[in-house]
């Protein structure tokens, strides 16, 4: 019964209002990708470098709208609640055992990343069957069938846990199994996943080229003093979610502790996870900037909450407290506000909506690629408003389009990341001539703002800027 209870509770969380947070230019990819023939899905994901389980799934889903997609990722959600109990707490005395499985489907994090249109869920739940398999078999000597399906099936959906998992697995277990049985496993797994090496080998090549990607985003100016802003993104949001008050900052400490504690009891285990999210952290922090980190790392916070509930032990008080923050969390997830990134909240459709309500067919809507959803905005206005996304490259046509536009409007971040400042030099000249009016939306919490003020010359205030300029 209590299992139940809180599967029904976390469905209730996942399926409201699968469209409520719009929607973001990754989900439209998927979103684009998959209606069409699996002969075409193919040489797109080798371009994209995802493997293609995960979009070979939606495409025999029959709801292909944003919601359906996300309702998806919801059902991976509640399986891996499940797969959590089948493989790691069913056999655990009960307080501890419905404590690990509320941490995790109450979860503000997976409620966040569980309903977006992406494999984050689906990753997490197979990370946990993967995790489980090798784990018995290495102690046990037997099993290697099931850990060798679940492991080929996780590859299959994306690399980053799979190559994660199965390095700590060769790290770890050797000594048990012997280097000739471990070496066997992998050269097998090596051999089913042979289809798709050859766009991992691209991956891994732009792997190495990535760190331009996520330097524009960089709020230290380095890459080695970015990491702890890296680290410290992603034990927040994976210890209490993106959406939450202040106050709830004090709690991840505690969160952490406890997670140490349960971890400090799990010997080997503990190592082989430890190990996993280590290699997991070097391949996702050297491709993705610090907001995008909890996402890609989702299919740790299963783990963290089965050490956090080892680790709690009989501490009312300290339950407590981490479960009236995810109530509050999922409170301000469901009001869209407090987000810690303020992409996902971002006010999308009302701007399209008030855009495409004043632009007629002369003006010009443009909207900056680099540090805002350029795509997401013209998902959501209409073929006939004239819309472009503003890159780099593309200077000199933009400039040509707002020579011959009436009025123009851009829709930017405050903060201009964009090579060499194109962003701006495109609101120049854009604005040279007509009327300025700045619309700032998304304000910056006070405490959020401190924290920018110690790492940025010039922070901003707000995160999204809509610029009109207008001929008198």
């Amino acid at each position: 019964m209590p299992l139940l209870l809180i599967l029904v509770v976390q469905a209730a969380l996942l399926f409201a209002v699968p469209d409520l947070l719009p929607v973001w230019t990754d989900e439209l990819f998927t979103l684009q990708t998959i209606p069409r023939p699996l002969a075409e899905i193919v040489p797109v994901l080798q371009r994209d470098i995802h493997p293609p389980l995960y979009y070979f799934l939606l495409h025999w889903w029959p709801w292909h709208s944003l919601a359906g997609l996300r309702v998806v990722s919801g059902l991976w959600a509640l399986a891996a609640t499940l797969l959590m109990d089948w493989f790691w707490t069913r056999r655990w005395r009960p307080w501890r055992r419905w404590l690990a499985l509320g941490l995790f489907a109450f979860s503000p994090c997976l409620l966040l990343y569980g309903r977006m249109a992406r494999s984050y869920s689906m990753q997490a739940a197979l990370a946990l069957a993967v995790m489980a398999a090798l784990w018995r078999w290495s102690r046990r000597g037997e099993g290697w069938r099931p850990a060798f399906g679940w492991s080929l099936a996780l590859l299959y959906t994306h690399y980053v846990p799979a190559f994660a998992i199965l390095g700590a697995f060769a790290l770890t277990a050797w000594r048990r199994l012997g280097v000739r049985r471990v070496a066997l496993f992998l050269g097998a797994l090596g051999f089913a996943y042979l289809p798709w090496l050859l766009a991992s080998s691209d991956a891994l090549m732009r792997w190495g080229q990535a760190a331009g990607f996520a330097s524009r985003y960089m709020l230290t100016g380095s890459q080695w003093t970015e990491q702890p802003v890296k680290i410290a993104f992603g034990a927040v949001s994976l210890s209490i979610g993106e959406s939450f008050a202040a106050v709830s900052l004090l709690l991840v400490p505690l969160a952490l502790y406890l997670a140490w504690r349960g971890a400090a009891r799990g010997g080997g285990l503990a190592l082989f996870v430890v190990l996993a999210g280590v290699i997991g952290y070097v391949g996702v922090a050297r491709w993705v900037s610090y907001p995008f980190i909890p996402a890609r790392l989702l299919w740790l916070l299963p783990f963290l909450t089965l050490a956090v509930a080892a680790g709690a032990k009989r501490r009312l008080w300290a339950v407590g407290l981490l479960l009236a923050s995810s109530l509050a969390s999922i409170v301000f997830y469901f009001r869209q506000e407090n987000f810690l990134n303020k992409g996902y909240a971002a006010p999308l459709r009302e701007i399209a909506a008030k855009l495409s309500a004043e632009a007629g067919p002369r003006d010009l809507i443009l909207i900056d690629a680099y540090n805002t959803d350029g795509y997401a905005v013209t998902y959501y206005l209409p073929e006939r408003v004239p819309a472009l996304v503003v890159f780099a490259g593309g200077e000199q046509e933009v400039r040509e389009r707002i020579a011959s536009a009436r009025n123009v409007w851009l829709v930017r971040n405050q903060r201009d990341i964009s090579p060499g400042r194109v962003t701006t030099r495109v609101q120049e000249a854009a604005c040279a001539g007509r009327s300025r009016e700045d619309e700032l939306l998304m304000p910056y919490s006070p405490w959020q703002q401190a924290v920018l003020r110690l790492l940025l010359d010039d922070p901003p205030t707000h995160f999204y800027q809509v610029t009109g300029c207008r001929l008198d």
